[in-house]
């Protein structure tokens, strides 16, 4: 029997992703990804000022990774289409090569770097999974403290 853990996929801005097939196919696709791997999965909005619910794994899209600042110690964060910040990010980011949203620089909170707004930005990689980002998932998984291997039988 499978050992079943807790994970809370938080979303990206509303405005982006609220009747946007492919932030929903997105979002689906990384659920199941995450059922995979024995993961008992729900959604937050990610809404500004909120905490998701506690969960063992919390994984942040896009502005819904600013949530993370608020995980329990003992809660494995990672964030995805997430861009750089000049202060460093506090978490371990997983990104497709070619996300255009991502590749934006952030300091202090403030776009430095490509500060195209969100809607003139091309947003096709922002909702993409590949295999090599679900593989960068799993050593995420894999290496932190206490965490049995997702991908043990």
């Amino acid at each position: 029997m499978a050992i079943i853990k807790t994970a809370i996929i938080i979303k990206g801005n509303p405005k982006l992703v609220n009747g946007n097939i492919s932030a929903d196919i997105f979002y689906n696709e990384l659920k199941s990804f995450l059922e995979s791997l024995d993961y008992d999965v729900s959604f937050d909005p990610g809404e500004p000022y909120t905490s998701p619910p506690p969960a063992g794994l919390w994984i942040g899209h896009s502005r819904g990774s600013d949530r993370l600042r608020f995980a329990p110690k003992e809660t494995i964060v990672i964030g995805l289409g997430v861009p750089e910040s000049v202060e460093g990010n506090s978490f371990p980011v997983v990104n497709h090569p070619e996300d255009q949203l991502a590749h934006r620089i952030y300091k202090e909170g403030k776009i430095i770097k490509n500060e195209d707004t969100d809607v003139t930005l091309d947003d096709t990689y922002h909702y993409i999974l590949t295999e090599e980002m679900k593989s960068e998932i799993i050593k995420i998984l894999k290496s932190a403290v206490g965490h049995r291997d997702p991908t043990a039988p």
